[in-house]
């Protein structure tokens, strides 16, 4: 018998390109472009959302995940704005590095040689060679990176093209050319070229069409550094306080940016600012959706430590987005470290190395002759014992470890 009745189709919402729904609070989701920050974030940073980068002392590292997240949206298709005072935002976008599986990128240094992977008989000959203890034998094998399939991938020994960032949208914003006179003035300005820009290229949420939505990349490079008349022009500040200028542009940021398809993230050099004010540095991780601190060895005593001699600095979770939901996605840690390799940054598990200090030192006693009259140790020999704070009859000196022992009636 023929019917008429035809199931009706789903109809996939159509998603910005290189985002996708998140799985803890269905939010919309953009990779950072290191695919490690994303899963500590909850998969990727949610659309609409400020993160908050606090520098390291000398800067490099946060500039690199600038220019990773700079290099996810061109990749993507995505709009970039970069604002920048220290520099040429046109020299920072010339330096991006480029994609894997991209063939327009250009390699700054010849590939090395095929033995990145092994041929899978070599690996399983040396997983048959490999002998652990029984007990061990079931247990999962430790992680120490975090995998996230979500994005693209990096190799900082290639440059991206410039036929590939020419093809998207790029607005810059260099506060050296600017006439501000004071901290005020710059940031007011600043928050003018953004919101122009939202709205000149239908960013918004009630005016984007459905079919030509777009995600806006907002990087705004060390703010609150003296380059943007930090302390230097502000007439709210004082001698033992900073400027509100700052907090009020971040807070005028994030409202911005909640109606609208985009997202920002911020460097800021807040070592500059613990050392005078500590709550000055958390009122601006509270108005950032998520915050993150980088701590490198650079200069410092850890430099040296053996502890941390796989990692080039610590990395601190200072706040996490709580996007509809009354808690934030928790990671499996919070011991985190960044190491910076030859091809690509990672943040992974703090693994401390196993100790052997003291077997080294036990090694070296036992291998030692004892000194003239003092006892041996060996098969036969009894060690002296006190009983009731007196030594044994034994004819010897009394040492000043066995008077502590008596005196604290310590027993073996």
């Amino acid at each position: 018998m023929a019917t008429s009745f035809k199931k009706k189709a789903s109809s996939k919402p159509s998603h910005p390109r290189g985002s996708r729904p998140s799985l803890h609070n269905a939010q919309l989701l953009v990779s950072t472009g290191v695919p490690s920050l994303d899963s500590l974030l909850g998969g990727g940073l949610a659309v609409g959302t400020v993160l908050l980068v606090e520098e390291d002392i000398f800067g490099s590292y946060s500039r690199l995940l600038l220019k990773y997240f700079l290099s996810e949206g061109i990749m993507c298709g995505h709009s970039v704005f970069l604002a920048s005072a220290s520099e040429q935002p046109a020299d920072i976008v010339k330096d991006l590095p480029g994609a894997v599986d991209d063939e327009h990128s250009s390699s700054s240094r010849a590939p090395p040689p095929s033995s990145q992977t092994p041929p899978p008989s070599s690996q399983q000959e040396g997983h048959d060679q490999m002998k652990i203890a029984w007990r061990y034998q079931n247990l999962p094998a430790v992680q120490s990176s975090f995998s996230n399939r979500f994005g693209h991938f990096f190799d900082l020994t290639r440059s991206m093209s410039p036929a590939r960032v020419e093809a998207v949208e790029r607005v810059f914003f260099n506060a050296m050319e600017t006439t501000a006179s004071s901290d005020r003035e710059l940031y007011s300005s600043l928050r003018s070229s953004i919101c122009e820009t939202i709205q000149a290229r239908h960013f918004s949420v009630d005016e984007t069409p459905l079919q030509q939505r777009n995600v806006l990349r907002i990087a705004l490079h060390s703010l609150g550094s003296p380059l943007w008349l930090e302390g230097g022009g502000g007439t709210d500040a004082t001698p033992t306080s900073h400027s509100p200028t700052l907090p009020q542009f971040l807070h005028s940021l994030r409202a911005l940016l909640r109606r609208a398809y985009a997202v920002a993230m911020v460097t800021i050099p807040t070592y500059l600012m613990q050392l005078q004010d500590t709550a000055y540095v958390q009122r601006l991780e509270r108005l950032s959706d998520a915050a993150v601190r980088l701590e490198s060895f650079a200069g410092s005593e850890k430099e040296q430590n053996p502890v941390y001699r796989e990692y080039h600095g610590l990395f601190h979770l200072r706040s996490l987005p709580r996007l509809n939901s009354l808690a934030p996605h928790l990671p499996e840690t919070l011991d985190l470290a960044f190491k910076l390799k030859r091809k690509k940054f990672s943040i992974e598990k703090l693994h401390l190395p196993p100790e052997l200090s003291e077997t080294a030192s036990r090694a070296q006693e036992d291998a030692t002759p004892p000194a003239s009259g003092a006892p041996r140790k060996g098969r036969g020999t009894e060690a002296r014992k006190t009983v009731g704070g007196e030594e044994a009859e034994s004819g010897r000196t009394k040492t000043p470890g066995s008077r502590y022992i008596a005196k604290h009636n310590i027993d073996f």
